[in-house]
């Protein structure tokens, strides 16, 4: 393919390449802080540490390092139009398409990991974890098998990104085409079992009705970065464009950071809420409504009951010892000091405590 080489337009940078690069930075500054205060809120707050803060970190540097390499690509001609880029320009912009191309499923895999595994904790039912553990197990093979499908589109391998080399043999645009439609199909289906899975056992909690729909409301930002994938298959025709790629590519670019950013940050914003409403008083006040004298006791029970999740088989219980062996089972609802009756909310696990 031969690439007109002009001199970049003298009128500044393109208003394209401002908006890549605004919208990057405000995603990465917001999930950075989203999911640092999560990760604050586990570990010297609340004390329960887990698994899935440690795949959120991981997810959270993956995300970040993808902004970077956005970001980065927006000096090589990422918004211009290609017959305005330099060829040397032309020459670093296709070594770096190549690593955010290869990033895109670790990354993803990442950040649906991380929602997985928030899932499988705050909900831990035998359903949930089954099908969490099956939704883990396919992305990670298909995120190898489709990593490596992506890396090694040419032969030899370096043809991919050095495109230097005249000889080499590789996909034809209609194929690469196919891939990156397929992955994001196959991405976007994985979000929404993703999302959907704590619907009913969040439906199925006794508490009021505006309640239980402000909970839900907080995996929204998940749907929302689910019609963020959704878009961006519109913009994928920009592997079919061979005269002005470096600018069709901005789009799917832009909507890849939407989605990556706000799927990451749609697993922490629950604890930026008990942040807000986190206060000893308040919290004492709380728990002294239903054990009087045991408060003390029960807001230890809300720290770890918390760190194990809300399930049938885990809630807090509160037993009292009496003559006739009666018991009151408690469970947070989604809240530190939160707490209400579980005897028509989980019957299954009453009928097996009785």
């Amino acid at each position: 393919m031969e690439w007109t080489v002009l001199s970049r337009d003298a009128g500044g940078t393109p208003p394209m390449t401002v908006t890549v690069r605004v919208i990057v930075l405000i995603l990465a500054i917001t999930t950075t802080l989203v999911c640092g205060l999560r990760l604050y809120m586990r570990k010297f707050v609340l004390q329960s540490w887990g698994l899935d803060d440690w795949v959120v970190m991981l997810a959270l540097i993956l995300v970040n390092g993808f902004s970077a390499i956005a970001y980065t690509i927006t000096y090589y001609g990422l918004g211009y139009r290609t017959k305005n880029v330099p060829e040397a320009d032309l020459l670093i912009w296709w070594k770096i398409y190549y690593a955010a191309l290869c990033c895109y499923l670790p990354v993803a895999a990442a950040v649906k990991t991380s929602l997985t595994f928030f899932i499988m904790r705050l909900f831990p039912t035998r359903g949930i974890t089954i099908a969490g553990r099956c939704i883990l197990g396919f992305v990670a093979v298909f995120t190898i098998s489709g990593t490596l499908a992506l890396a090694f589109q040419c032969r030899p391998f370096r043809a991919g990104f050095d495109k230097t080399i005249t000889d080499a043999t590789c996909y034809s645009v209609n194929t690469s085409f196919a891939i990156l439609m397929m992955q994001g199909v196959i991405m976007f289906v994985v979000d929404v079992i993703i999302l959907a899975l704590p619907i009913r056992c969040v439906w199925q909690l006794q508490m009021p009705r505006a309640r239980r729909v402000m909970i839900l409301g907080l995996f929204c930002i998940g749907f929302t970065a689910c019609i963020a994938a959704l878009v961006r298959f519109s913009t994928l025709t920009y592997a079919r464009d061979e005269t002005d790629y470096t600018y069709a590519a901005a789009n799917s670019l832009i909507w890849m950071e939407v989605e990556f950013n706000l799927g990451l940050m749609s697993g922490s914003l629950s604890s930026l809420r008990k942040l807000i409403k986190l206060r000893p008083s308040g919290l004492s006040r709380n728990t002294s409504s239903f054990t009087g004298s045991r408060s003390t006791n029960l807001e230890l029970g809300i720290h770890r009951g918390w760190g194990k999740g809300i399930t049938k088989q885990t809630e807090i219980k509160r037993i009292f010892e009496t003559a006739n062996s009666s018991q009151e089972l408690m469970a947070p609802i989604y809240g530190q000091g939160e707490l209400c009756t579980t005897t028509k909310a989980f019957p299954a696990a009453t009928t097996r405590s009785a």
